[in-house]
């Protein structure tokens, strides 16, 4: 006898057989069409559509009963579609920016309450940082982590920094929330973070926010390296990184604002 997991996973089959038959139509499929192309009674169809027709991952024509796949899909595959792009425009700019300053850049994105990193680039004779890409690091002790949140309205950003741990990683680690949204405000005030030995011991890292063609913050490009702001002003680091950002934000479609006319 199949166990409540296994029927569970038959489901599933069942809705993503569906889902690629629903893909390949042009015009959409009635429920008669699907059970003649799967086999399936239309009425386990119907149930299974009426599931996902709910989160708008199906949609259905009032008029002629045809479904088709939803708007929900076209978002998760512009997502998708987004970061590629994303990842291969700011590889060269990441790396101009990782030879200027003999380090480490990182491209990251805000996803639940932690930091994805997206992309890394390395200048030949940096020191080699352990950050992998792909990895999920802590939003209060990273500078990409920093500035993701700042670009949050302010119930937002303290909605998510309530659930963070505020473990110490190294003995500067921010470790209460108070000083994590001092440290936020802040970034969101001067228009970047840093991580000051917070999460790697000797190791200091300045972020700016990436944004899209609507203008809102989409990821976050950041510098780390052991020495940098002992080699380099803190003011000319920013200056170097801003003008990285507006290149790559403007690769993504973003259009600066018109100053206003006095």
């Amino acid at each position: 006898m199949e166990g409540p997991s296994g029927s569970h996973v038959q489901v599933l089959d069942r809705a993503l057989d569906l889902i690629e038959l629903l893909a390949t139509s042009e015009n959409g499929m009635s429920l008669a069409e699907m059970s003649a192309a799967t086999g399936l009674p239309k009425s386990t169809i119907h149930r299974i559509l009426s599931s996902y027709a709910s989160r708008h991952y199906i949609s259905k024509d009032a008029d002629t009963s045809l479904y088709f796949l939803g708007q929900k899909f076209v978002e998760i595959a512009s997502l998708y579609l987004n970061k590629i792009v994303l990842k291969t425009e700011a590889a060269p700019i990441m790396h101009q920016m990782a030879t200027l300053f003999g380090a480490t850049s990182y491209l990251g994105v805000l996803e639940d309450t932690e930091v994805v990193y997206l992309e890394r680039a390395e200048q030949f004779n940096s020191l080699r940082l352990y950050t992998q890409i792909g990895k999920r690091e802590p939003l209060y002790c990273t500078a990409l982590g920093k500035v993701l949140l700042a670009a949050l309205p302010e119930d937002e950003f303290l909605h998510i920094a309530r659930q963070l741990s505020y473990a110490p990683f190294t003995p500067n680690t921010i470790t209460s929330l108070e000083a994590y949204a001092k440290e936020v405000r802040l970034a969101r005030e001067r228009g970047f973070a840093i991580d000051n030995r917070e999460h790697e011991d000797d190791i200091y890292c300045l972020a700016v926010p990436i944004y899209d063609y609507s203008r809102k913050v989409m990821a976050a490009m950041s510098i780390s390296g052991r020495g940098l702001f002992d080699n380099f002003e803190i003011d000319y680091i920013y200056e170097q990184m801003k003008k990285a950002s507006i290149e790559l934000s403007k690769r993504m479609g973003y259009t600066e604002p018109v100053p206003r006319q006095a």
